[in-house]
């Protein structure tokens, strides 16, 4: 069976996109069924899957008030600090 290479790393000395056989990764010492499961590797002719994104969605976005801070001209000068 051949399998093609879909991982950014090197696979029994192949390279994304290269093509190798059950054969090429067993003598390289490596292990079929970890490879798939592992996504490094696809069976040959097959596309692989690909994870759905959730992205929320909103009618309208909810209103936000405004708040306004008033600023006093009195300052304490008898703040002795923690005690």
């Amino acid at each position: 069976m051949e399998y093609e290479v879909v991982s950014t790393k090197k696979v029994c000395g192949k390279i994304n996109g290269e093509r190798l056989t059950e054969f090429d990764i067993i003598s390289s010492g490596g292990n079929v069924e970890f490879l798939l499961a592992a996504g490094h590797i696809k069976e040959a002719g097959k596309t692989p899957k690909i994870k759905e994104t959730f992205e929320p969605k909103f009618e309208e976005f909810p209103e936000v008030e405004e708040v306004k801070f008033e600023v006093s001209d009195e300052i304490n000068l008898n703040y002795e600090g923690d005690k």
